[in-house]
């Protein structure tokens, strides 16, 4: 989200797009022959006889996974940002996971500072202490800057109004730094001093390294660890993915998490649970790891059909977010291997989520995860991995409305 809001860094979430891909025009439709589907009757009839949460586009759902489901300890819901629905299903998945089995810590796909002031909120109400964090997105135009994730938020507060103290939900961030602000104003009310022509003057390993100094001997609650721990590795290696990871994982270590069951939405890169692109993503991570949450992990991935999504585009006069109705996974833009099976699968105006791993699956590798784009890299997997192996289940969205942005934007 730091990166330059073109189209194809706005969709990194889903696929892996590089800055090179600045120099694009307008995108181009894929090729006819790569847009070309046909259902696969007994798999649709197979995914129907399979679902596991179902309700409007709107809210509503009901949930019926396999008592299975609720053994893991690292709950992913994936989604390609811009969309309402995935947010709506966020907050329902989280307060029924909440209620089965009384998860509380929403890992976040935000900063260690981002979650704290979240988390302020979450206890006062401050609608200003909310607005601190939506104002970077807003004034970057990234997708996270829209009223349904602010919305969202609201409801895990109200959800928490309704619940005893040790059952309240709480955020953990464990981005790398998204906010180098709100960062600093964090360090600095902690009495840390951070030289301002230093930091301005900075790139992220100097500007970690600068906030990690400042922090010395004033880091004692589980945050401000969890924080140190995030600036010691950004100082000096500021990969995002390997960044995410081992902020999780001391988040484990140091107790702070611990083996409870955590959850949060994701990107959908991050979900993954097997090599994309040749790349690790933080879900596969956690797989291959000593983690409590080793072999504990499963993601739902969820996938638009006749929906309009929030993407910021440069324009003359600066990054307009815009509502387009042509980034669903059956084109023009993109392709998601089985598409036309998930649309035969699915119905209007409603969310559905699928168990493509139960026993006699017909879904073969690459189903609904394997992709191709004209706005960036494709999301190549592994042929040799199921599907069933990157996501373990697969959710439909038909008919959501965009994410709306928090401010007027053009048209």
């Amino acid at each position: 989200m730091t990166r330059p809001l073109l189209i194809a860094a706005s969709l990194a979430a889903l696929f892996a797009a590089t800055p090179a891909l600045a120099q694009m025009g307008p995108p181009q439709p894929l090729p006819a022959d790569v847009l070309a589907d046909t259902a696969d009757e007994p798999t649709a009839s197979f995914l129907r006889a399979h679902v596991v949460a179902e309700g409007p586009v709107t809210g509503g759902l009901t949930f019926d996974f396999p008592a299975t489901f609720y053994e893991n300890r690292l709950f992913l819901l994936a989604e390609s940002h811009g969309s309402a629905a995935p947010q709506i299903l966020d907050l329902e998945l989280l307060t029924h996971l909440n209620a089965r089995i009384g998860l509380t810590d929403y890992v976040a796909e935000v900063d260690p500072v981002q979650g704290d002031r979240l988390n302020q909120y979450l206890e006062s109400g401050d609608e200003d202490v909310l607005d601190r964090v939506f104002d970077h997105w807003t004034t970057i135009g990234a997708q996270w800057g829209n009223r349904s994730f602010e919305d969202k938020v609201r409801g895990v507060r109200a959800l928490n109004q309704g619940l005893a103290a040790e059952l309240r939900i709480r955020f953990i961030g464990v981005d790398a730094i998204q906010d180098w602000d709100l960062l600093r104003e964090w360090v600095e009310a902690r009495g840390g001093s951070i030289d301002a022509a230093a930091w301005e003057a900075g790139d992220l390993k100097v500007r970690s390294a600068l906030a990690l100094a400042a922090l010395d001997g004033r880091a004692g609650d589980p945050v401000g660890l969890r924080l140190v721990e995030l600036l010691r590795r950004l100082s000096v290696d500021s990969h995002r993915e390997t960044a995410i990871f081992e902020t999780y994982a001391h988040a484990v270590r140091s107790g702070e998490l611990g083996d409870r069951p955590a959850y949060g939405l994701w990107g959908m890169f991050h979900a993954m649970q097997g090599p994309v692109n040749g790349a690790m993503p933080f879900a596969a991570r956690v797989d291959a790891s000593d983690l409590p949450a080793r072999d504990r992990v499963v993601t739902v991935a969820i996938l638009s059909l006749d929906s309009a999504v929030q993407i910021p585009v440069p324009t003359p006069s600066g990054v307009q977010r815009m509502r387009l109705t042509d980034f669903n996974i059956d084109g023009p833009f993109v392709k998601v291997q089985g598409s036309a099976t998930l649309r035969a699968a699915s119905r209007p105006d409603r969310i559905l989520v699928f168990d493509p791993g139960a026993a006699g699956t017909p879904v073969r590798a690459g189903d609904f995860m394997s992709i191709q784009t004209s706005v960036g890299q494709a999301f190549n997997l592994d042929p040799s991995i199921p599907s069933s192996d990157y996501a373990q289940y697969i959710g439909v969205f038909r008919g959501s409305d965009w994410a709306a942005p928090r401010e007027q934007t053009a048209p």
